[in-house]
């Protein structure tokens, strides 16, 4: 083809080029496969030989290396070398010898840790399987090893190092491994600069990282402050009480100044026409506990849209308050108890009574945790007086209610990972599968913050089942007026106080005025309690405290939480679900995210890697939905985030979320939890006690929250049958009876 001119030759030029680029390939593939055989036969060898024999590997490699680099053969005894290798003796003179038996650095030291062949077939799984993944196969590598180049050798040699030290599985120092390594380092010379370099570096990085940078771990900080600061112990007021929300998405397009009215939105897009039950048969139940944790990260100041009132960690403020002036308000102030079935939190009076029935479920729970602590006294931690742990009473209450709050958040932990998640993942509440959080978590080293974003994600009024929908409904029917003019009140308080620079923090607690104001005409329609029951603590709707324990009855909390447990909730997202009367909450909320300039619904998809909504069948499958969205938005990237997140529509299993949503609220649990110092790195017996982490965390224990249910409720029934059956406990959060059709998969 070269005769046929110019085009020919280049023709030929390429081919050529061709073939030498091959053959490069193909010489880079056969050193590629030779490599890969001889780590397969290091393999071997410490399999047949351990560490021991790798460590014989390794000076024989730089024994090689160092006499190829000196032009000296004459040393290179491949049969002595080998037999060395694999353990066997020398035939050469004690001179010859890689290693005296005078000075073996292979001698182990005595230990209870196992012997050298248990903790070889441990690490075998761990370490080897880990750097190469590949089968042992026989032990005449040392002879092909010392016949590839340099380069190829100076790889080996600082394979074996690796795997040597790795800590893909435990090292037994009394294998003297490390000794070994550097007395063979201590036989290189001048000539091997280079190599001394290339080994020696990755081991001093191995040391360095040994002591984890930044310190986050300071002695002292094993409990929660009252406010949330200090979780993040380099950042100390990420997460506290009364600071800002953050922005999670900062969105770069163009403002939609042309948004529809609010009532508008709301009539349209969101107003429940008729109820629709959860196709999944989730309950109420776990809506409830919902409504504890979105009371726990939410806490909107009514004079100020920016900030939040409460912490941004799942810490169970609605139980203890969220600074030291309301803590103490809710406790006894001895022996570390909280008032009998009390909590702070007066936002959570007007839920509905299955909330505050689970919320006293926990304040029982600090109560029985903290007289369990006390009795067990594990090394005398919770004695005082001279010569005791504690000097004083005061003392002994402190570290007791910090210690059974300790365990109780994490309680409340564990029901979140056990309980809630796979409830929202549609996996049973007794089934083993889990998504652990802890399994792996990174330094928890910025503290966590809630953002306005997630504000609005966390808006579930569309749940509300048909029996709390009426109970709303006449909530909102009694206390709109008298809450309207309480906020005005508050407002007006505000405004004084910022005139004078006399700040709610000066004043000590969280003003809940608001909610106080309420009282009196909550009681008056809804519980009907004396003043002694309220003297003794805050009222759940239609029970009574016992005036000489201060505690409601066990038949009357579980009576609430078993109509929670029995009431199916209401779908979530498509639109048009959400209750009438919630209206005047819904168009507040609109307004709040308006006026923190919260980006619209696909720039939020886009932030989460979620392909963007291009039509408005893409949002929801109900036609009314779509026209609407079509008139009031006009095209789908001008839909605000609220409405869109509300009108999207479902995944198919599990607690259905909208798809944005549901992806939200996976990423926020996650950084929730491990972005929590405490929960992360202070959750161990050293803090909680050896009983306080058996309780809380041990997995052999089960799940958390049917204990809590048995022990706290002891005479839910006259019959001394407990609040929920066993096989009631395998699904709590479904419906009774609830029979889910398996999903189509694939979804289509």
């Amino acid at each position: 083809m070269a005769r046929r001119g110019p085009i020919g030759t280049d023709r030929t030029l390429s081919s050529s080029s061709s073939e030498s680029t091959l053959f490069a390939s193909g010489e880079n593939t056969k050193i590629e496969q030779q490599q890969q055989k001889i780590m397969s036969q290091i393999n071997g060898i410490h399999s047949e030989s351990g560490e021991a024999g790798l460590l014989r590997t390794l000076q024989a490699l730089v024994t090689s290396v160092r006499e190829s680099q000196n032009n000296d053969d004459s040393k290179k005894n491949l049969k002595n070398i080998l037999r060395r290798a694999l353990g066997g003796g020398s035939t050469g003179t004690s001179s010859d010898s890689l290693i005296s038996h005078e000075d073996n650095p292979f001698e182990e030291t005595p230990s209870h840790l196992g012997s050298s062949i248990a903790w070889t077939a441990d690490a075998i799984i761990k370490n080897l399987e880990a750097l190469t993944g590949l089968t042992p196969v026989n032990v005449k590598a040392i002879k092909e090893m010392l016949g590839l180049p340099l380069p190829q050798q100076y790889r080996l040699i600082q394979g074996i190092v690796e795997r040597l030290l790795s800590k893909n599985a435990p090292i037994n120092d009394r294998h003297n491994t490390f000794e070994a390594v550097m007395k063979i380092f201590g036989t290189m010379g001048q000539e091997q600069a280079e190599l001394i370099q290339v080994l020696t570096q990755p081991i001093l990085q191995i040391y360095h990282m040994d002591i984890q940078k930044p310190y986050i771990n300071f002695v002292g900080n094993n409990f929660r402050t009252a406010d949330g600061s200090y979780n993040s112990l380099l950042f100390p007021d990420v997460g506290k009480s009364n600071t800002n929300y953050v922005r999670t998405v900062t969105s770069r397009s163009s403002v939609n100044t042309n948004l529809p009215e609010p009532s508008e939105v709301f009539h349209r897009l969101l107003k429940r026409s008729e109820f629709t039950p959860h196709k999944s048969g989730i309950n109420m139940l776990l809506f409830y506990f919902a409504i504890l944790i979105i009371h726990d990260l939410f806490y909107t100041s009514p004079n100020d849209p920016k900030k939040n009132l409460t912490t941004s960690y799942a810490d169970q403020s609605f139980l203890y308050g969220f600074n030291r002036t309301d803590q103490e308000s809710v406790r006894q102030m001895k022996e570390g108890l909280l008032k009998p079935d009390q909590w702070f939190d007066k936002r959570l009076i007007i839920q509905p009574p299955g909330v505050g029935a689970m919320l006293v479920l926990f304040s029982r729970n600090h109560n029985y945790i903290a007289k369990q602590l006390l009795e067990k006294n594990e090394g005398g931690r919770f004695s005082y007086g001279p010569g005791k742990a504690l000097a004083t009473e005061k003392d002994q209450d402190e570290e007791l209610f910090q210690t059974a709050r300790l365990i109780n958040n994490a309680c409340h932990f564990k029901i979140i990972e056990q309980e809630y998640a796979r409830a929202i993942l549609g996996v049973r509440q007794d089934a083993y599968f889990s998504l652990d959080v802890l399994g792996q978590p990174p330094p928890p080293l910025y503290g966590n913050a809630v953002s306005i974003e997630f504000n609005a994600i966390y808006r579930w009024h569309q749940a509300l089942g048909e029996e709390d929908t009426k109970w709303t409904d006449e909530i909102i029917k009694t206390l709109m007026k008298p809450m309207g003019e309480a906020y005005a009140a508050s407002s007006a308080k505000q405004k004084s106080q910022d005139s004078t620079n006399n700040s709610q923090q000066q004043q000590g607690g969280t003003d809940q005025s608001i909610f106080e104001s309420l009282l009196p005409v909550f009681n008056d329609h809804f519980v009907h309690a004396s003043e002694e029951e309220l003297a003794l603590g805050l009222p759940i709707a239609g029970l009574h405290r016992d005036v000489k324990s201060g505690q409601f009855s066990d038949f009357d909390l579980a009576k609430c939480l078993r109509k929670g447990y029995n009431q199916i909730a209401g779908e979530v997202g498509n639109g048009l679900k959400v209750p009438a009367s919630m209206e005047h909450i819904e168009i507040q909320g609109i307004m709040q995210f308006r006026q923190l300039r919260c980006s619209s619904c696909n720039d939020f998809r886009r932030y989460f890697n979620l392909k963007p909504l291009e039509t408005f069948e893409d949002f929801s499958e109900i036609p009314a939905v779509q026209q609407a969205l079509k008139d009031l938005y006009g095209e789908p990237d001008n839909v605000e985030l609220y409405a869109g997140i509300m009108v999207e529509r479902s995944k198919p299993t599990g607690l259905r979320l909208p798809y944005t949503m549901g992806r939200a609220v996976l990423a926020d649990a996650i950084n929730l939890i491990r972005n929590d110092r405490i929960i992360v790195q202070e959750l161990i017996p050293s803090n909680m006690t050896n009983w306080g982490f058996e309780y809380a965390m041990d997995k052999e224990m089960g799940r958390v929250l049917p204990r809590m249910l048995n022990e706290l409720l002891p005479q839910s029934n006259a019959n001394g049958h407990p609040a929920f059956s066993e096989q009631e406990m395998g699904t709590l959060f479904l419906v009774p009876g609830y029979s889910p059709a398996p999903p189509p998969f694939p979804y289509d």
